[in-house]
């Protein structure tokens, strides 16, 4: 389990986050709504311990091991798909299975673009080539900003049948997201961010 309590965070003097308690089960889907510049990403960093909060605390009731992929493209562009991936799992003190890379790809669909270096990929395959990472790494928590964001219809559908594979596998995500109506189905919990202050439940 993750447990928010009373979570503050302010840049300079400008209050993002305010008295935020939360919690999620392991093998739960969860995803925050908001305005641009409410705080979602920012709720993200502070869980994920990416970056300071001011008070209150955060809590993984295991030893839990947690992944958190931006809405940045977070890659190296003159690098190749698996030259990435291999960087990140040295980073985790991990190693690449080359069958699950092989058959994430394969599911993706951008096998083809194996040997081609990530600045020349599009928008929605970049975000194909961080839910590889995601589908290769060991985490119990993924932490991911917008992940369906410039995916079209057959990519969204992609993404969300391999987030609930995660969550049949004991897996939580949290993830930011402007696709309310497609994020709904696969949620366990919906948060929204009001007010830059305030966190609702909504479902």
């Amino acid at each position: 389990m993750l447990i928010v309590k009373n979570l503050n965070k302010s840049f300079s003097n400008t209050c993002v986050l305010q008295n935020v308690s939360f919690s999620i089960d392991l093998g739960k889907i969860c995803a925050i709504s908001g305005v641009n510049g409410c705080g979602k990403t920012t709720f993200l960093k502070c869980i994920s311990g990416l970056i300071s909060y001011d008070s209150g605390f955060v809590e993984f009731k295991s030893n839990a091991n947690f992944l958190f992929l931006s809405d940045k493209a977070n890659v190296f562009g003159d690098l190749t798909i698996e030259e990435n991936l291999t960087i990140l799992s040295r980073y985790h003190n991990q190693k690449i299975d080359m069958n699950t890379f092989n058959n994430s790809l394969e599911i993706l669909n951008i096998a083809e673009l194996r040997g081609m270096p990530l600045k020349f990929f599009s928008q929605g395959n970049l975000q194909r080539n961080k839910l590889v990472i995601a589908m290769n790494l060991k985490w119990d928590y993924l932490f991911i900003d917008e992940p369906f964001s410039n995916l079209d219809y057959q990519g969204i559908k992609a993404f969300k049948k391999i987030f609930t594979r995660f969550k049949s596998e004991g897996r939580s995500i949290i993830f930011s997201t402007h696709h309310i109506d497609e994020s709904k189905s696969i949620c366990d919990k919906m948060i929204n961010i009001k007010n830059l202050t305030l966190i609702s439940d909504v479902i």
